[in-house]
Formats: C-alpha cells, structure tokens, sequence
C-alpha cells in the first residue's frame, strides 16, 4: 500500500468514525419530548379555535387564527415559539447528555456540520412565517401556508444533515417534505392535523426507532 492509498483509507475510516459518533448522539429522547408538545400544542389550538363558536374556517384549519380575540392570537404565538424553541433546547441538552455517556464531542466536525446545514432552511422559515404574521390585514391563504412551508423546510434541513450521518435523518427528512408538498397542495385547511402528523407523529416514531436502535447497539 502507497502513501495516497494509506491517505485513502484513513480518511474513509474517519468519516465512518464520524458518523458513528453522531449516531450516538442522536437524541431519540428530545423527539419522543418535541413530538409530544407539538401534539399538546395541537390540541390546544383546537380548542382555542373551538372557543369562536361560529367560526368561518374550519376548526382544523390554522386560518381561524384571524378570528381569535388580540389576546389569543399573541398567547397562540407565543405558545408555539415557546413549543420550537424548547424543542431546540432538548435536542440541545439530551445532544450534550448522550455526548457525555458516550465520552465523545459535540463540537467536532459532525456536529458542526449538522447544525450549519439545518440553520439557513430554519431561518428561512422563521422568516417567512414573520412575513405571514406581521402584516396588518392577516389573509386566510397566507396562515395556511405556514405548516407546509415549516414542513418542507425542516425536512430540507434535516434531510441536508443527514448527508452527513447516517440514513434515519434522511428518511425523517423525505417524509416531512413530502408530508409538506402534500399539505401544501390538497390539505391546507387542515393544518392542524398534518401539523401534529408531521412534527408531532414523525418526530415519535423518529425518537423511538432511534433508542431502540442506541440500545440494540448497546447490547451487542
């Protein structure tokens, strides 16, 4: 073996030492716990939305946000902020927990790739969704795109980290863009429930296919 081969193959022994790290540190629990408070967050949207009585939408479409009272609609804000941002903070926190147990880093270079190719496409949506909100004559077809649009975004992001590990990410990565195309085009009226299908459903399943595959490994 040459020095270029040699150069080769210790390369190709880094990069599946990398993803192997990430896979360790993934942290199926923050899905399980994201998943749950989108579902929460869901239901609770329902029932703001049932508090009309008479609403113009219907109640599973995120449209009714119009009719919601000045209150309502910044406590409905700020709830779901509130439900991504402690999202954001699990994954951080359980991230560094596993990181711990496993003795391994969370700033090395799978780490830093994974949260530089998921920033932009969530920035772009927070963007959005501030061009949605902020004018001063809400219309009903600009409310419902947000859920698709944060669907296929975060699926973007996702599945664009998950070049850089192993399959799972890019699989959930598909699924929410295709869940978001899908709403976008046939079921816009229903954000509610593709919302909590999608960060909520999705998210579970992630989150308990990733431990049950972190303690398989363990086992072995």
């Amino acid at each position: 073996m040459n020095r270029d081969e040699a150069q080769i193959r210790m390369q190709e022994i880094q990069r599946i030492m990398e993803r192997a790290t990430l896979w360790t540190i993934l942290p199926g629990t923050a899905a399980l716990v994201g998943g749950m408070m989108v579902l929460a967050g869901c239901v609770a949207s329902y029932l703001m939305f049932r508090s009309i009585g008479d609403p113009q939408f219907g109640l599973m479409d995120f449209a009714c946000l119009l009719q919601l009272s000045l209150n309502l609609q910044i406590a409905f804000c700020a709830m779901w902020f509130l439900i991504g941002a402690g999202g954001f903070v699990l994954e951080i926190h359980f991230a560094q927990v596993q990181a711990e147990r496993q003795g391994v880093s969370t700033k090395g270079r799978p780490a830093r790739l994974t949260f530089f190719s998921l920033t932009p496409s969530v920035v772009v949506a927070m963007v959005l969704t501030v061009k949605f909100l902020i004018p001063t004559e809400l219309q009903p077809h600009e409310v419902q795109y947000i859920a698709p649009v944060w669907m296929m975004l975060y699926g973007v992001g996702v599945y664009t980290a998950g070049l850089f590990s192993i399959r799972a990410p890019r699989i959930l990565g598909m699924a929410f863009i295709g869940a978001g195309v899908v709403s976008l085009l046939a079921f816009a009226e229903y954000g509610i429930i593709t919302g909590a299908l999608s960060f909520g459903l999705l998210h579970i399943v992630f989150g308990w296919y990733v431990i049950r595959k972190q303690k398989a490994g363990l086992s072995t």
